[in-house]
Order: structure tokens, then C-alpha cells, then sequence
């Protein structure tokens, strides 16, 4: 909880953009979860490949663009489970997530480097791991919205 507060207090730059995240699936239906870097918005959390939507942009290709970017995979099969509204009032949040769901055909992850052009010379994610149980998510940190999606989705 104490991670969650302390994301709550974070000064965030995305406003009301609405995001997308992804519930991707290695062949062997393993979900992939990233772990945010410390100086990050949400802190230590566990979380979703995905990102903000570029203006113009469709949801799916923002959703192929991100995963791409943040862990150098390429998806396939792409669906959509559900909008989850994202409100933080304090800080000026009122945007939707797009959950999806997707295949990658792999599991190399390269995490994006903090030098990578659109990084502002921050890591955005430390860790990630390819979890294939409800017993693997139940004591990660993770926003509850988003935990009670992976969970529904594992065994």
C-alpha cells in the first residue's frame, strides 16, 4: 500500500491521455509482467507493457508500438478484454486504459535503455518476469485494476 500512496503523490505528465496495456502471451501462455524503475510513476509496482496514446493514433497500433518499445517484442493476435477508467483527481488523471490481450511468438525481453530517445535518460522498467499463476501475481504490488485483469487470465 505503501507503494500505491506513494504513487498517488507522484506528480504524473500524461493528464487525461488514455493508455493502452497489454496481456501478452509467450506460447507456452506465460503473461509477461515489468517491474517500474524507483524513480518512476508507480514506484516497485508490477505492471503491463503499454503506454499513452499519440494523438491520431489508433488504440491497437499504440498497443503494438509500446510493447515493441518497452520490451522489444512484437505481438500478434491482438483483442481487446476491457476499459478501465483511470481517475486520479488530485493530479488531474481522468483517462481510460484499454486492456488487450496478444501473443509474441517470443521470449527474449530487452527492456527499453535509459538512452533510448524517448527515455529522458530514465529506465522505465528494472525487472520483468513471465508469471504462469494467480499464486505467482497475489503478493506482487500491483494496481488493483490491473492485478484483478491478470488474474482472470491465469490459472
Amino acid at each position: 500500500m505503501k507503494i500505491i500512496n506513494q504513487f498517488l503523490k507522484e506528480v504524473r505528465e500524461f493528464g487525461k491521455k488514455d493508455s493502452v496495456k497489454a496481456i501478452v502471451l509467450c506460447p507456452c501462455e506465460h503473461i509477461l509482467l515489468l517491474r517500474r524503475q524507483n524513480d518512476q510513476g508507480g514506484a516497485g509496482n508490477w505492471d503491463l507493457p503499454g503506454g499513452c496514446i499519440e494523438e491520431g493514433e489508433k488504440e491497437t497500433d499504440a498497443l503494438t508500438r509500446e510493447v515493441f518499445e518497452e520490451t522489444n517484442l512484437k505481438v500478434s493476435n491482438i483483442k481487446k478484454l476491457k476499459d478501465v477508467k483511470f481517475v486520479i483527481p488530485e493530479k488531474g488523471i481522468n483517462s481510460v486504459m484499454h486492456i488487450y490481450k496478444c501473443n509474441t511468438d517470443n521470449t527474449n525481453v530487452k527492456l527499453k535503455p535509459a538512452d533510448w530517445a524517448g527515455a529522458d535518460g530514465k529506465a522505465e522498467h528494472n525487472e520483468y518476469k513471465w508469471i504462469t499463476s494467480k499464486d505467482e501475481l497475489k503478493n506482487l504490488p500491483m494496481l488493483d485494476s490491473l492485478k484483478s485483469i491478470v488474474m482472470s487470465n491465469l490459472k
